[in-house]
């Protein structure tokens, strides 16, 4: 439930004022409930003892989400493709058989000869069955080009099951930071408000006593409207990510709702002090290990062999043929024979489909070459634009941890001198206001920070739960 904070200021003597105390001591109540976060699993003192961590995340996301199960499905297809163009190394073993009736009678057998003393038998039903047995001998590389091809292909999908993993991981990361960053920004937002209430009580006091003015209670009536508009988009922004987030892990949204997530940091940054002496040998990585290149180059490897194979069909193929028939009438004379031969096909004409088959095989591959090359060149600025993410997000951390406290202390300052007197009430809310926006900062840089780090890892082909565990630091 959200509970918009109003604060209703009016002039600061008389009755108006004695109208203003009174209207302000009522909503002191409802605004209290408003300072009250609207997420159990942000307060001490909750009952809740339901944990989600990044990893428990990212392990429910790869098991259950359906681009993961397209991809293994897909995986499973190029097995069975790659299978199916072994076969054909294999000879083929048939059994067929016929029964055929004719308006005149017909040769029940083959005529080897012509004897006058043993004519042949004629009958309107013939029956023929037998076994044959097939083999090509030789097709000069089109069958040893189809499976290079497939076995390319099946690296391929399992390059392509691999990127959807990393993909998702990565993805789940990041709502998982977003649902981090949207509670943290509630609670920083909740001191706020808490803050201007106090301011609130003291103008109130001071209105009743005559001796505050009436821009005092407009001031602080317009900060806290736009500290509540600021909170009630924030609780927005939060309920999208966990919504979010709850779809990824497969879980109910009120697990995560109503879960204490763990906060996510880095547990070593060196990498980050490094990164300028290691980009080369990281972009080298990235380019021999990252899921989109691998898949691109299986790809690139299959299109080459399907050229090759497409190529090896302007060669005439020798086939070994073999058989046993076994031919007779509807009850009788029946009679069996073996047949063994040789044979050369080769296609003299084919209206220019052989020559298109192997232009379009050509394209495919100059295609998958331009493809890989483009990928490579973009790991490599991923990984540019990863390495200056993490520098920038380690700097702000830095540099905001510091503004934070300074910040909170030039609130505590600020305060002070308006409880002495000797402040303004317009220094004390650009300190609040200042205060808000450096703690805000920070919580925005650390989780930049573990997601600029974990899309490296992904460039880099290192993304897993396992990695998860061992470099992303969970906190209580």
């Amino acid at each position: 439930m959200k509970v918009v904070l109003i604060l209703t200021f009016l002039v600061a003597s008389g009755p108006q004022a004695e109208a203003w105390a009174r209207h302000s001591s009522a909503l002191k109540g409802t605004h209290a409930l408003a300072l009250r976060p609207a997420e159990p699993a942000l307060q001490g003192g909750t009952t809740d003892t339901t944990r989600l961590t990044l990893v428990d995340a990212v392990g429910r996301a790869l098991r259950s989400y359906p681009t993961i199960g397209a991809a293994r499905a897909m995986r499973d297809r190029a097995t069975a493709d790659l299978g199916d163009a072994r076969a054909a190394w294999l000879p083929r073993l048939s059994v067929d058989a016929s029964l055929t009736r004719f308006e005149l009678p017909m040769v029940v057998a083959p005529l080897h000869g012509f004897d006058l003393r043993n004519p042949p038998l004629f009958h309107n039903t013939l029956i023929q069955s037998g076994v044959s047995l097939g083999y090509t001998l030789l097709d000069f590389g089109t069958r040893a080009g189809r499976v290079r091809a497939q076995h390319a292909m099946q690296g391929a999908a399992d390059a392509a099951l691999g990127n959807a993993e990393a993909q998702l991981a990565t993805r789940v990361v990041n709502t998982y930071l977003r649902v981090l960053t949207a509670r943290d920004l509630l609670v920083a937002q909740d001191q706020r408000l808490n803050a201007l209430n106090a301011e609130a009580d003291r103008v109130r006091k001071l209105l009743v006593e005559g001796k505050a003015a009436r821009i005092d209670g407009l001031r602080v009536d317009a900060e806290a409207k736009r500290a509540s508009a600021d909170r009630i988009a924030g609780a927005s922004q939060l309920d999208v990510a966990e919504r979010d987030l709850a779809q990824l892990a497969d879980v109910p949204w009120e697990t995560v709702h109503g879960g204490v997530l763990q906060s996510a940091r880095l547990k070593d940054t060196t990498l980050i002090d490094s990164a300028g002496a290691t980009r080369a040998a990281l972009v080298r990585r990235a380019q021999a290990n990252a899921p989109e290149v691998l898949e691109l180059r299986s790809r690139a490897v299959a299109t080459r062999a399907s050229l090759s194979a497409v190529k090896a069909t302007r060669l005439p193929e020798l086939r070994l043929n073999s058989a046993y028939i076994d031919r007779g009438r509807a009850w009788d004379d029946f009679s069996a024979e073996w047949q063994v031969g040789l044979s050369v096909s080769y296609p003299l004409f084919t209206g220019g489909s052989r020559t298109s088959g192997i232009h379009r095989a050509d394209a495919e591959a100059r295609a998958a070459d331009e493809q890989l090359r483009a990928a490579e060149m973009g790991v490599e600025q991923g990984v540019n634009r990863s390495l200056a993410a993490l520098r920038e997000a380690h700097a702000r951390i830095a540099a905001l941890e510091s503004a934070a406290a300074q910040s909170a202390e030039i609130v505590r300052i600020e305060r002070l001198s308006l409880d002495v007197g000797s402040g303004t009430q317009s220094d004390y809310l650009e300190a609040e206001a200042n205060l808000l926006r450096a703690r805000a900062g920070l919580i925005e840089a650390r989780h930049a920070e573990v997601s600029a780090r974990v899309e490296l890892a992904r460039i880099l082909g290192e993304l897993s739960t396992d990695w998860l565990a061992r470099t992303v630091e969970s906190q209580p």
